[in-house]
């Protein structure tokens, strides 16, 4: 079961308070409910892929407006086989369609709607289980999202997560338009403020594991890449001592510069730190990773004046 579903079961698990009802349905109606005009007359359809939500919003229903729908199913074809739960009311519809504002919708009415904090809450709550989304944070990018109809609802949306310190954006989207979360600090926030418990703890031991992981990535990728340069230095210092051996510079060089040639020989991936280590052993007298890192300057410094002054000369030629 996905990330968001489990979040939309522990919502589902909330009781509402008797002024929560009325935003909790506003919310979650104006997701999933479409008013349907036939030969017959008209009935209002809900769809979604979560009979949950439909088990919840029947009670408030029938008690708020006399109705007695049932469920369907049917089954979705296509790549994506999927089972879609229908509610269907066809008695009693008047009183919901324009208590909910379903038709005719009005902008005017959304800027009017004047909830209480904990009907805001409930506004929430209703539209992320009809329309909402989350990713799972041990499987992909931070994002969560509610998707809106109507502008006006996004807007107001947006206002309320604003209010309690949630930033979320409005992007028109196909006629709809979508309200998203990007942060991992406000998705967090944003499950706190649904309610959401378990859905918090979650989120927040996968973003510890996350960030750990990648941490520990970083640092394997630097340690790689210093690794990688630390190799790349000792082929330069081998290349180096061999064509001071070939040309008879070694003798000439003073006898600290000769140990720290002996040294790089002997042990040629090894890091200065290990080099230090070994001097001992192989010297028999200790010497510094900052002296054998002079000293292997040194020798660079001393091949890379012959071999530019060899090039100097065969220009000159």
């Amino acid at each position: 079961m996905s990330f968001a579903r489990e979040v939309k079961k522990e919502v589902l698990s909330l009781p509402l308070k008797e002024n929560q009802i009325f935003p909790f349905l506003f919310g979650a109606l104006h997701g999933i409910a479409d008013v349907v005009i036939t030969s017959d007359g008209m009935k209002v359809v809900m769809q979604t892929q979560m009979p949950q939500l439909l088990r919840y919003l029947i009670p408030h229903l029938r008690t708020r407006y006399q109705i007695n729908p049932q469920i369907r199913f049917y089954e979705k074809s296509g790549i994506f086989k999927s089972r879609i739960y229908v509610l269907e009311i066809t008695e009693n519809i008047q009183p919901l369609v324009e208590d909910m504002r379903l038709l005719p919708w009005t902008e005017d009415f959304a800027k009017n709607l004047n909830f209480s904090d904990d009907e805001e809450q409930a506004f929430i709550r209703g539209s992320f289980v009809a329309k909402g989304s989350i990713n799972d944070p041990k499987k992909s990018r931070y994002h969560a999202e509610i998707l809106f109809q109507e502008e006006p609802l996004a807007r107001l949306a947006q206002a309320i997560l604003t209010k309690n310190e949630i930033k979320a954006n409005v992007l028109a989207k196909n006629n709809q338009h979508l309200l998203y979360i990007k942060k991992a600090e406000d998705i967090s926030s944003f499950l706190a403020y649904l309610q959401a418990t378990s859905g918090v703890f979650y989120f927040a031991d996968s973003r510890i594991l996350r960030d750990l992981n990648n941490s520990v990535n970083r640092i394997m990728n630097c340690d790689i890449a210093n690794g990688n340069k630390s190799l790349m230095y000792c082929q330069r210092q081998l290349e180096a001592i061999a064509y001071l051996e070939e040309k008879g510079y070694i003798a000439k060089l003073s006898p600290r510069l000769q140990d720290a040639i002996r040294l790089r020989k002997e042990y040629k991936d090894a890091s200065l730190s290990e080099l230090s280590e070994l001097s001992a052993n192989v010297l028999g007298k200790y010497m510094s990773k900052s002296g054998i890192s002079h000293c292997l300057t040194e020798v660079m410094n001393f091949y890379e004046q012959l071999t530019s002054k060899s090039k100097d000369v065969g220009k000159v030629e």
